[in-house]
């Protein structure tokens, strides 16, 4: 059938008429269009069309308000995956990854690609572009920490098979720098007098060589006074979160009198009839700023302590001091001590840099005290490595 200067398909099907405008030019290819599309119909059969009589097929289910046979049913658009839709999925996936860390990366990657950028499109030569730039402004450890949440990212699309690669994977890291510093007794009691809230968690981390998440994780309930000790489950420590980690072991950390003398007086602070069993050691005890969610007895975060780490640092006069300096301090000084490297890598936590023969070794707590009670701690005048890191 031709209407003005379209040609028609027009034929009863099941009782229906069926009337469709074809892409056609002649009578002869719209009768031969006609006649396929009058046997698809017949035998129920449309997958060996071509595409005009495909068309004219597609274009009768619609007038008709008929649902498409299944293989002609068009795919349902898919939300383009973006590094935003990624990067939730991510943080869904694991308490672990909500880290303050973590989202400091996030943050610099996002900022760099942008929150609706494809993540496919992510491709090696981005990657090194992005070491490339980033490295101008943050030291190499925090670019590496930062490509390797990107590429904790990629990994979690992998495993739901939305991503063929993980570009991260095909990128070097870049080399990082040693950072070796050393801050002296009296240096570090300067440090001491102008911390204000952030005094007794400093101390805690020059006396044990804890990292400061791990100190700031404290809790009451992982206090032994009968022991001298603090014994903290795998999960309350780096090494026990690692996901190559095959044994979960505690971490017990000795005490010597000045971080007893400490604990004690925070444990009756509320009275000399009171003593606390349980809840967080260390919680947030600065000043109350109700704008941006800190308050008194919340958990305490690195963001919570950079005013107060720098105002005690510029006050005491010294530039460039970091927090992780207290950690490496406490190394050097158990080193100079004449401390057994085994007893120093259980007390410090280094199980990785273990020896086969170490991991074997089991020490005693009185062994680990006897270590932490012979301690100098004067031994020589600050060093610091000036290096700038991005993270505190």
């Amino acid at each position: 059938m031709k209407i003005g200067d379209k040609y028609y398909v027009s034929f009863k099907w099941k009782g229906h008429r069926i009337r469709t405008v074809t892409p056609a030019t002649n009578s002869t290819d719209a009768k031969k269009i006609e006649k396929a599309v009058k046997t698809a119909f017949t035998i129920g059969s449309f997958g060996h069309l071509d595409p005009d009589c495909l068309d004219v097929v597609l274009r009768t289910h619609e007038n008709k308000g008929w649902a498409l046979p299944p293989e002609l049913a068009r795919p349902e658009p898919t939300e383009e995956l973006t590094l935003i839709k990624a990067t939730r999925e991510y943080l869904k996936a694991d308490l672990k990854h909500r880290a303050e860390r973590n989202l400091y990366a996030i943050d610099r990657i996002t900022e760099h690609f942008g929150e609706h950028y494809p993540l496919k499109n992510i491709k090696v030569a981005d990657i090194r572009a992005y070491q490339r730039i980033r490295s101008q402004k943050a030291e190499n450890g925090t670019v590496n920490r930062e490509l390797g949440v990107l590429s904790g990212i990629f990994r979690l699309q992998l495993e739901l098979e939305r991503v063929e690669i993980n570009p991260c994977t095909m990128a070097h890291r870049l080399p990082e720098r040693q950072r070796d510093s050393y801050l002296s007794w009296e240096d570090f009691n300067r440090v001491l007098e102008h911390s204000w809230w952030l005094r007794d968690i400093l101390t805690a981390m020059y006396y044990t060589g804890m990292r400061f998440k791990e100190v700031v994780s404290l809790r009451w309930e992982m206090y032994k006074p009968e022991r001298r000790m603090l014994v903290l489950p795998p999960e309350a420590t780096k090494e026990g979160k690692s996901a190559n980690k095959v044994r979960l072991r505690t971490k017990r950390v000795p005490l010597r009198m000045e971080m007893i003398q400490m604990l004690e007086g925070r444990r009756k602070d509320q009275g000399e009839n009171v003593l606390r069993a349980m809840g967080p050691i260390f919680p947030y005890e600065g000043r109350y700023k109700k704008h941006c969610g800190t308050h008194q007895g919340k958990a305490v975060v690195a963001s919570m302590v950079r005013k107060a780490w720098a105002k005690a640092t510029a006050k005491a006069g010294i530039d460039g001091l970091q927090m992780r300096d207290l950690r490496h301090t406490w190394k050097t000084n158990a080193q100079r001590s004449g401390m057994d490297p085994t007893v120093r890598n259980i007390i410090v936590g280094h199980s990785s840099n273990r020896s086969v023969e170490d991991r074997y070794i089991r020490v005693s707590d009185e062994e680990l005290l006897k270590a932490v009670d012979s301690m100098r701690f004067d031994n020589g005048w600050t060093e610091l490595d000036m290096v700038e890191e991005g993270q505190a």
